[in-house]
């Protein structure tokens, strides 16, 4: 069996029209009721499609992105390679319970590296879902092979996924993994020698943005600098509306605060700048695989341009990452990405790319920390998602305090405690936390708030550190408050 996942760009570069065949294949791939990008087709040893693997996955992919698809293929032929190993061989439409308990165990015990529950309940969910398909929707099977139980527990259930690790860094660790592994410096702020990186502006404006918005790194790695902008004169802070590229496509507005704005400024003008310049002629090779704007209205927030041969006009906050990866404008030099951070080679930076940066900080913080023989205790691993954790718990107790402050100066003053303040939804730090990360469900802003009951002492101390040093949280949360009815 092979398998391919389908692709307009691949299209466009390699495909040659068999002989006698007068077939535009790009053109083919960009029609009407063409397969989205992403979507797996497999062939058998026949070379004709493979059933059902392709219908299964011509379902999916009408409502999963295109990594998603990835995971779910690979997840899926683990499964069909395990059933066709067995003795005697079987398939998917063939397998028994017994069959499917032995992959089980297979991945949770007796491979090289077992599986990790969190892993495990990932391909639980593909099989699940390739038996729902066959039962419900192809009617290839007349039951599942396994029993279900009302409450979704199954025979495939195993192990619990531990609670959130919510890490989060003080203010010296923040400094010196900012400082010192992003941007190269010596811990008496001197510049290292041997430090070769010519992107350390555009590396540390990343952090700060996420550890002053609470950004995930899907989100802040796929912003436009249009979005953004430059500093306001009167410093005040920028809004920007989040949707397409938030988690589950749930619309919220966050908030860039100035000292972010004039770091993201400074990088916008120099390695920004250098990046875009260098790579113009290369982007202007790959044009007809790119989005040319040529019409950007600020005011509607609206690009329109010519992607794949047709006009298209796309409102900013609705635009997909992968939109947003081909998205150029013609410049002073050429054609240049409008996304806000960028790699040497003018495109937008991957996920993967900046988890890398991230480790290699780490690593170099944690090593110029034990040379210079620095009473700092560096964590034994920075995430980048630890940063939007540090956002979520001082923001959190900094709101709390907030509002007990508030609540002190009204009984001052009228001699009565306030009624329900701790729960008003209007005053809730909970919920207000809960709106800026963008969370869906209270429980994953509830992972916070038993963090932060178990750590008081030690939140309230380091929320003291950041607001002794930097203003981050202190403004952000008096802003939020700002608009709080007592």
């Amino acid at each position: 069996m092979d398998y391919f996942f389908t692709s307009r760009v691949a299209a466009r570069r390699h495909y040659e029209a068999p002989s006698g065949i007068a077939l535009d294949g790009t053109q083919y791939t960009s029609r009407s009721k063409a397969l989205k990008d992403g979507t797996p087709f497999f062939l058998g040893a026949d070379m004709r499609p493979l059933e059902p693997h392709c219908s299964f996955f011509y379902e999916l992919a009408k409502t999963l992105e295109a990594k998603s698809l990835r995971d779910y293929t690979y997840d899926f032929l683990d499964l069909d390679d395990f059933l066709s190993s067995l003795d005697p061989p079987t398939d998917l439409l063939s397998a028994t319970e017994d069959d499917l308990i032995a992959y089980r165990d297979h991945c949770i015990e007796y491979r090289d590296e077992p599986m990790a529950p969190a892993t495990w309940k990932r391909r639980r969910a593909t099989i699940n879902r390739f038996y729902d398909w066959a039962v419900d929707e192809a009617r290839l099977l007349d039951r599942r092979p396994y029993y279900r139980k009302k409450n979704g527990r199954d025979i495939l259930n195993w192990g619990a996924t531990s609670e959130l690790d919510v890490r989060h860094l003080t203010f010296e660790q923040w400094w010196f993994l900012d400082r010192v592994g992003l941007r190269g410096l010596l811990p008496d702020g001197k510049a290292d020698p041997a430090f070769r990186s010519g992107h350390a502006l555009r590396d540390s404006c990343g952090g700060n943005l996420s550890i002053t918005t609470g950004l995930r790194l899907r989100e802040f790695s796929a912003l436009l600098d249009i979005e953004v902008g430059a500093p306001r004169r009167d410093g005040s802070a920028k809004e920007v509306e989040l949707q397409a590229i938030a988690k589950f496509g749930l619309p919220r507005t966050t908030e860039i605060q100035n000292a972010t704005l004039c770091e993201l400024d400074w990088y916008r003008r120099t390695e920004r700048a250098g990046f875009l310049r260098k790579a113009a002629k290369n982007l202007y090779r790959q044009r007809d695989e790119l989005f040319v704007v040529d019409d950007v209205d600020m005011r509607t927030m609206k690009v329109s341009g010519i992607q794949d041969g047709r006009r298209r006009t796309y409102r900013i906050k609705a635009m997909k990452a992968p939109l947003r990866r081909i998205t150029v404008i013609e410049g002073d030099h050429g054609l240049e990405s409008m996304a806000l951070f960028v790699g040497r080679n003018g495109r937008m930076i991957s996920s993967q790319r900046w988890e890398q940066i991230f480790a290699d900080a780490h690593a170099r913080a944690v090593r110029i920390a034990a040379e210079h023989n620095l009473p700092l205790e560096m964590p034994g691993q920075v995430r980048i998602h630890d940063l939007r954790h540090t956002f979520a718990v001082y923001m959190l107790e900094q709101l709390t305090e907030l509002v007990r402050a508030q609540d002190e100066e009204q009984q001052r003053l009228t001699g009565r405690a306030p009624a329900y303040t701790a729960d008003h939804v209007s005053r809730n730090p909970f919920l207000t936390v809960m709106r800026l990360l963008g969370h869906r469900r209270p429980e994953s802003t509830m992972r916070y708030l038993t963090y932060k009951r178990k750590t008081n002492l030690l939140v309230a101390r380091a929320v003291k550190d950041w607001n002794d040093q930097d203003r981050t949280y202190a403004d952000l949360a008096a802003r939020q408050a700002g608009g709080w009815a007592v």
